[in-house]
């Protein structure tokens, strides 16, 4: 099996699981944080698994255990989640350093999902030198029939489906190929391309919608240039209009900078290691597309960008610290503004897998996504496969395929009832067992 990669070498892939009271000395003078309800310690960009509810853990702990007072204490920023936690902080620090005891259930919550959670920590050192690292911690259910113990809600039936009106308009990329040169490089994916290719193939079909050679737009491998992907977000989804359906599909490498793992990017074909900040698509401008630019109100985006071991080159040695890469997170953050659905491929630095064996050489996910969108996603027989059925048949067939080791993942508040696909309402659907409810 192989794994499509994403992370880079020198940014990590590896998850730690770290136990241990939380009363242990730090080993260096990076910060770390404390779970005092789990008596649990996560070493900066490390992560740590619970078995345990995820509302059980209303407190985090963060220290930054050098510089003392001369850190200036208006740099330091905190987010669960992807969101700013900085109200719901209150701080201390002395010679040793700050403390910073974040309370979850103040300021509306920051409460903690089923599966993996990212803590973020940034702030200027005592040199004025900008400091960045984050945190994962991942809830496993142990009640949970999906392999690996790991589970999500399932989605409950939508109470009316958002049929399609308008015109459907659709933006495909698939990258599987990257430009060489450099010290350090980004290694090519398998069948990302022929992903990509698949969906806009099903998408002319009567099934996924018919769109329009006019209204659809493919990059695939060189064509996905950083100056094209911003062509196809930026100026071709300005014609959908409101009462229209767009569906964008991404798969390829996404990663944080190495330079700076505050900023994550999309990698586009001409991306260079070395200078990402300059040839990447930034995640951030994402928000731009979904907030500024889409007009339609129906908007469905299906993500594959998690891959593990993206660069390879002379940085990418011993001694590279290893960071966890929150690209489907903040990817989802920034694409679920309004009646919008998101599905991402895998949980928050997660790596996901494609292999031949997958409909004779796709991804994991969208080879699902394919399967369901045909019709084996229509729980109930209505012809109608809706963005909360593809979302639970995904949960439940891709961890499946991969022992747990990958899991899609649908933002919070997923508009359940929008269509992605029409199938005969005879299709024999494959049933697969309901997940039991998360406690």
């Amino acid at each position: 099996m192989a794994v499509r990669k994403l992370l880079v070498t020198i940014v990590g892939a590896a998850l730690l699981s770290l136990g241990g009271a939380a009363s242990q000395p730090a080993k260096t003078n990076d910060p770390w944080l404390e779970l005092p309800q789990a008596n649990e310690r996560v070493e900066v960009d490390g992560a740590v698994t619970l078995n345990r509810a995820p509302g059980s853990i209303q407190q985090l702990v963060l220290r930054i255990p050098a510089g003392g007072p001369r850190i200036n204490y208006g740099s330091i920023h905190t987010k669960v989640n992807t969101e700013s936690a900085d109200i719901a902080m209150q701080s201390s620090n002395g010679l040793d350093g700050f403390v910073l005891n974040v309370d979850l259930t103040k300021s509306g919550g920051f409460p903690m999902l089923s599966g993996r959670n990212s803590v973020e920590l940034e702030y200027k050192d005592e040199f004025g030198r900008q400091k960045y690292c984050n945190f994962l911690l991942d809830f496993a259910n142990p009640s949970s029939t999906t392999p690996g113990g790991r589970g999500f809600e399932i989605i409950p039936p939508a109470k009316t489906v958002e049929k399609r009106a308008g015109r459907l308009f659709a933006v495909v990329i698939g990258i599987s190929h990257y430009a060489k040169g450099g010290d350090q490089q980004i290694n090519d994916l398998q069948y990302a391309d022929r992903d990509a290719k698949s969906v806009l193939d099903f998408l002319k079909s009567p099934a996924g919608g018919g769109v329009a050679d006019q209204d659809s737009l493919l990059l695939l491998n060189g064509d996905a240039t950083t100056e094209s992907v911003r062509h196809a977000l930026f100026n071709f989804l300005t014609k959908p209009q409101e009462q229209d359906t767009v569906v964008i599909y991404i798969a390829g490498h996404g990663s944080p900078d190495p330079s700076d793992p505050r900023n994550i990017y999309f990698l586009t074909a001409d991306a260079k290691p070395d200078d990402m900040g300059a040839t990447a698509f930034p995640m951030f401008e994402l928000q731009d597309v979904f907030e500024r630019i889409l007009k339609a109100k129906r908007v469905i985006t299906f993500a594959d960008t998690c891959h593990s071991y993206g660069f390879s080159g002379a940085r990418a040695g011993a001694g590279s610290r290893h960071a966890n890469n929150l690209v489907n997170q903040y990817l989802q953050r920034y694409a679920s503004k309004g009646q919008r659905a998101v599905i991402t491929a895998s949980d928050i630095s997660e790596s996901s897998f494609e292999d031949a064996k997958w409909g004779e050489g796709h991804g994991v996910f969208t080879y699902f996504l394919l399967q369901g969108l045909q019709g084996k996603a229509d729980a109930n027989h209505d012809g109608v496969v809706t963005a909360g059925e593809i979302f639970n048949y995904l949960r439940q067939s891709v961890p499946q395929a991969t022992d747990g080791k990958q899991n899609p993942r649908a933002m919070v508040g997923i508009s359940s009832g929008l269509t992605v696909s029409t199938v005969p309402r005879t299709h024999a659907s494959l049933q697969l067992p309901p997940a039991p409810p998360l406690h």
